[in-house]
């Protein structure tokens, strides 16, 4: 951490402390260390993590350390707070923009669990926040970004945000469609780090029609289950589809995609087999979709409308 108090309480930065002197933490008042040395980032580390509330303070890479140190410096011209306690959710963002966004650095993988409850607890107070995932972790293969489900789980305005502490870059990475198996296309953009202070909305994407290929990888994923109750290899049985020749319709990328875990094949062969059989039901639609875990999914109902909304677009325009 890089903020803690003096003995009479003045707030000191890890750049203003001297060695030698006694600091106390800002959150629990034990005494901290205060480091610092030619390979180190200055920093202050508790004497046992378990003597911090509730742990609220853990243990940070050197890494993580810099990153937060070289973007509170690069964003002083805005109102940032580092280490600002958040005594009403008991939290403390590694940043605190105007007091509206929180930055957190998350280098380490975490539970999407645990990403969205930290992040429940910013939006009870009205504030945004950012989770700023270490690039160098992020997969990119034939012209796609294939997220784990740690990192999908902070997506911010259809977008990941990164940093690189080798290059000190930041970069905004936002998904566009979903190809099956967690593949999405996506654009990449290099932020200044004012960036962050600012909107960044997210545009509406478009449907697009997905390749061979990507038909075949998700049959080919459907296959792996080993298990013959698969949806999509049920669903093609029973409609007698051919898998290399698809209804068009079945057959494209819809943006509402990016909030389910079912492939862009395997929701569309349910509507479809449901409309075909007349059992259509709009309860046991909505239990065979899963929904991510992730920081801004919408509700549940309003995802589904847009599923169907959309299969009713795709099914009129083929």
């Amino acid at each position: 951490m890089f903020i803690a108090h003096d003995k009479n309480g003045i707030r000191i930065t890890a750049k203003e402390a001297l060695k030698g002197t006694h600091y106390f933490c800002p959150v629990c008042g034990s005494s901290v260390t205060f480091k610092s040395g030619s390979v180190k980032t200055p920093h202050f580390s508790h004497h046992r993590i378990m003597d911090c509330v509730r742990y609220l303070y853990k243990k940070e890479s050197l890494a993580h350390l810099d990153a937060k140190h070289t973007l509170y410096l690069a964003l002083n011209r805005h109102p940032v707070a580092m280490e600002y306690y958040l005594k009403e959710i008991e939290q403390i963002p590694d940043l605190l923009i105007d007091r509206t966004r929180a930055l957190e650095i998350q280098y380490s993988t975490i539970s999407p669990e645990l990403i969205v409850e930290r992040s429940r607890g910013y939006h009870s107070l009205g504030m945004e926040v950012i989770w700023l995932l270490d690039e160098a972790a992020l997969r990119i293969n034939a012209g796609c970004i294939i997220p784990t489900h740690f990192q999908l789980s902070t997506v911010f305005n259809a977008s990941l945000f990164s940093y690189s502490n080798k290059h000190g870059r930041l970069k905004r990475w936002t998904l566009l469609h979903h190809r099956g198996g967690s593949r999405y296309t996506y654009t990449a953009e290099v932020l200044a780090p004012d960036a962050l202070a600012g909107p960044l909305p997210a545009a509406p994407v478009a449907p697009i029609r997905l390749d061979q290929d990507d038909i075949r990888r998700m049959i080919r994923h459907a296959r792996q289950q080993k298990s013959r109750l698969n949806p999509t290899l049920t669903f093609l049985y029973q409609l007698g589809l051919d898998p290399e020749n698809l209804p068009a319709h079945l057959c494209h990328s819809v943006e509402a995609e990016r909030w389910i875990m079912n492939s862009p094949l395997e929701w569309k062969l349910y509507i479809m087999h449901a409309l075909d059989k007349g059992t259509f039901d709009w309860n046991q639609f909505s239990r065979f979709i899963r929904l991510r875990t992730t920081q801004q999914v919408p509700d549940r109902q309003k995802v589904l409308r847009s599923l169907i909304d959309a299969y009713k677009s795709l099914y009129i325009s083929q």
